[in-house]
């Protein structure tokens, strides 16, 4: 029992952080009777699911796409609640791609039979009671561990559940994996220990009916590793179905595990009780010596690195397990009354008890939930707020000094125009790069969310489109309003709007770009694709080349140029209905306005038809990214 003092939310002494404060932290006490009765009827109403799986199959194809590479061949076994089950094996075994077919991640190409309870796994019912803890578990890196655990828990509880119980719970995690020293450090400051820890405590939040987790305890010393386990046991003996893969786990992890299965070159060896498995393999020729690491000797056995007859213990185990499944269906079948006590009725998988027909958060709720943690990333993101703000400062000074006053000379109007061409320029690149290059760490935080039933795509998108948009439009009008102010545009209030409105737009245009490459593609290729993609529409907006002398079969690609409008915008706003500008030679043949509009051959479009083209990019943009992501969700899935 943790003691009283462990359940005060320790308060944040980050003085520099006010964000922080926003999370609520009031606090409460809860006394040891409470803290006991509060866990109990958390962990009393879990069902408890027994999965069986035979003769699961799964391979890929390999480069060629001719020849395929089999990773589970005829894979059988089961996990039972209340237990905690380690899956051993050489690297390359299939430990990784089992947990992923058992938790309905992977799919396609999977042959075989999974059942829970003994009726085939519906995949939308099972993926709603299990968590899925993959070896590389992404955290938003802006976020304190006590903020992750916080917010993981109001997103995962049902609506209204009263902060007493999700402070008991947040610590009651951090406590038990070691995590309350360094509750206000953010992700990104964390050891790989301590990342890993924390990952696994964001889906132990609320308890789930199967937990499958991979390599748990890889970056974790062996008292971390020991505790890890101890707290994964403690979790089983509350029904829960507790499953790890772990690549070679010492003596002291294998007498907390209940039951061991053995994979090998997609194969499964063994499975059942840790207690038989040496009997088993006793009996096929294979003795373990006294005082031995099983796991060891199991992995020696496996690798052939012990002589033996490998075949001949793989139907041994074979024969085993269908003896003792055989057994557990009749038990299963004289107990059958009592199993919708535990979550099931008809022998279905319509799950009944109160954890897991409560309500699901409202969309408003959710979104509630992640503007909040969303507000406290931008805060704490240097490099897409202050950095990216200062450098929209600096640059519109040093344009302001390189064009000064330039805006209202006849004799400089080829500069001025490259001036208004290279501001669009700016704005673009200057927020589609970071966009691009940040979002698919988002990216990947959010999948593994969503997965996990954290929240809708619809609450977590719409949140990331509100919660950009307070930085475009400081950045674009910050850097646009100083430099035309400097560069001596003209400063009537009919003109400055509308440029400021198109720069705002291409502005949102560009991060929504950065955004939309950054979900479909790596970093490394996104920073390509940007220039690459951004490169022919830039050719086609009217600067480089006038519009009149694209030829015929390239005009397309003007028409649908999103720099082409918004340069003519642009310009429009700047020399249309204008007088004439100032000339100190005796003749200057630009000073007319219309003259400069006529050497730019730019059609008459008028300005709204612009602004409703700029936001149609703008829409589309975004639903394409929508469609991304979906189709992201779709393939991870699989």
């Amino acid at each position: 029992m943790v003691p009283a003092s462990v359940y005060d939310m320790p308060d944040n002494d980050n003085k520099n952080d006010a964000t922080t404060a926003k999370i609520p932290n009031d606090g409460c006490t809860i006394h040891l009777e409470e803290c006991e009765g509060l866990m109990k009827s958390e962990g009393s109403q879990k069902p408890q699911l027994r999965i069986e799986f035979n003769d699961i199959c799964y391979s890929v194809y390999c480069k060629n796409k001719e020849s395929k590479k089999t990773i589970l061949s005829n894979v059988s076994g089961s996990f039972d609640p209340g237990k905690i089950t380690t899956i051993i094996g050489p690297s390359g075994a299939g430990k990784t791609t089992l947990l992923k077919v058992i938790s309905g991640e992977q799919f396609l190409n999977v042959k075989g039979i999974i059942t829970v309870n003994g009726v085939v796994q519906n995949k939308g019912s099972f993926r709603k009671q299990v968590c899925y803890v993959p070896q590389q578990f992404a955290l938003l890196p802006f976020l304190t561990t006590k903020e992750t655990l916080y917010i993981a828990a109001r997103l995962k509880f049902e609506a209204g559940q009263d902060d007493r119980t999700i402070y008991l719970i947040v610590n009651e995690i951090a406590n038990s994996l070691g995590l309350l020293n360094c509750m206000d450090i953010m992700a990104n400051k964390l050891s790989g220990g301590e990342r890993k820890r924390l990952s696994i405590g964001v889906e132990m939040v609320t308890k789930p009916a199967v937990l499958l987790l991979d390599e748990p305890t890889s970056g974790l010393d062996s008292v971390a590793s020991n505790q890890l386990i101890n707290v994964l046991y403690d979790m089983a003996r509350t029904n829960c179905t507790v499953i790890c893969a772990i690549h070679q786990p010492s003596s002291q992890m294998i007498s907390q595990f209940d039951d061991i299965l053995v994979l090998n070159r997609g194969r499964c060896i063994f499975c059942g009780s840790k207690d038989d498995i040496l009997n088993v393999f006793d009996n096929a020729g294979f003795t373990c010596p006294a005082f031995y690491n099983i796991a060891e000797f199991v992995l020696e056995v496996v690798t052939e690195k012990r002589s033996g007859n490998l075949n001949n213990l793989y139907e041994i185990c074979r024969s085993e397990y269908e003896k003792t499944r055989l057994q557990n269906n009749r038990s299963n079948n004289d107990t059958n009354g009592s199993v919708s006590k535990h979550g099931f009725e008809d022998n279905s998988l319509v799950f009944t008890s109160k954890d897991n027909t409560k309500q699901r958060l409202s969309m408003w709720q959710q979104q509630k939930i992640l503007f909040l943690r969303a507000l406290i990333c931008i805060k704490r993101d240097n490099t897409l707020t202050k950095l990216r703000f200062g450098a929209h400062i600096v640059i519109a000074v040093l344009l302001g000094t390189v064009f000064y006053n330039f805006g209202n000379d006849a004799e400089k109007v080829n500069s001025n125009i490259a001036f208004l061409f290279f501001l669009m320029l700016f704005l673009y690149f200057s927020n589609a790069m970071p966009a691009v290059q940040m979002f698919p760490t988002e990216a990947a935080v959010f999948l593994q969310e969503h997965l996990n039933n954290w929240y809708y795509l619809k609450s977590y998108y719409s949140v990331k489109v509100l919660t950009d948009l307070p930085m475009q439009v400081l950045c674009s009008s910050g850097f646009t309003l100083i430099s035309y102010y400097m560069t001596g545009q003209p400063m009537d209030f009919h003109r400055v709007l509308p440029v400021w409105i198109i720069c705002v737009l291409l502005t949102i245009i560009g991060q929504t770009v950065g955004i939309l490459i950054g979900a479909a593609f790596k970093t490394d290729i996104g920073v390509f694709l940007i220039p690459a993609t951004s490169i022919p529409l830039m050719l086609f907006a009217g600067f480089f080349l006038k519009l009149g002398e694209v030829p015929k079969y390239l005009q397309p690609i003007s028409w649908v140029s999103f720099f082409r409008y918004a340069f003519e915008g642009v310009i429009q706003a700047i020399y249309i209905d204008r007088g004439k500008l100032t000339c100190s030679q005796l003749y200057c043949y630009l000073q007319s306005p219309s003259r400069i509009l006529t050497m730019m051959d730019m059609p008459s479009t008028s300005f709204h038809i612009v602004l409703i083209i700029l936001a149609i990019w703008i829409f589309c943009l975004h639903l394409l990214t929508y469609a991304v992501l979906c189709v992201k969700i779709y393939y991870a899935r699989k």
